[in-house]
């Protein structure tokens, strides 16, 4: 008994390792969004309300993303990534809700970059729905 015991303590010890491991990878983008609040939801109403807020949107990301412009629609603006950039890949999306007339401004973030992307995606979310929000 002793010995099956021993034969499985390199194994044992080499499962702990890929958690530990695997814990830190997965809470770093986490880490890096404490202490920014999330925005609240941007809703705009159809017509000038939501074309100025589309255009905000798109402002935004021209002046703020550094990457190019990928795609831009009366639904959709992405940037497109740099494989070795820090820099947040952004899709901003304008979606229909429920409530007829009513659309949401969406802000998608992701890092390229195996290290994380200065600003953070929670700190440029935060940024991007206060300069949207500040058309009202």
């Amino acid at each position: 008994m002793a010995a099956a015991m021993e034969s499985l303590v390199p194994y044992v010890r080499l499962v702990l390792i890929a958690v530990v491991l695997f814990g830190a990878c997965s809470c770093t983008g986490v880490a890096s969004d404490f202490g920014v609040s999330k925005p609240e939801q941007i809703r705009c109403q159809a017509g000038p309300d939501c074309d100025l807020k589309w255009e905000r949107a798109y402002k935004w990301v021209v002046e703020n993303s550094g990457l190019k412009l990928k795609t831009k629609t009366d639904g959709l603006i992405k940037t497109e990534a740099d494989k070795e950039e820090r820099t947040l890949v952004v899709t901003i999306t304008k979606n229909a809700t429920l409530q007829p007339g009513t659309y949401e401004i969406d802000f998608i973030g992701k890092c390229a970059s195996v290290l994380s992307c200065v600003p953070s995606a929670a700190e440029s979310r935060t940024r991007f729905a206060n300069f949207v929000s500040a058309a009202n």
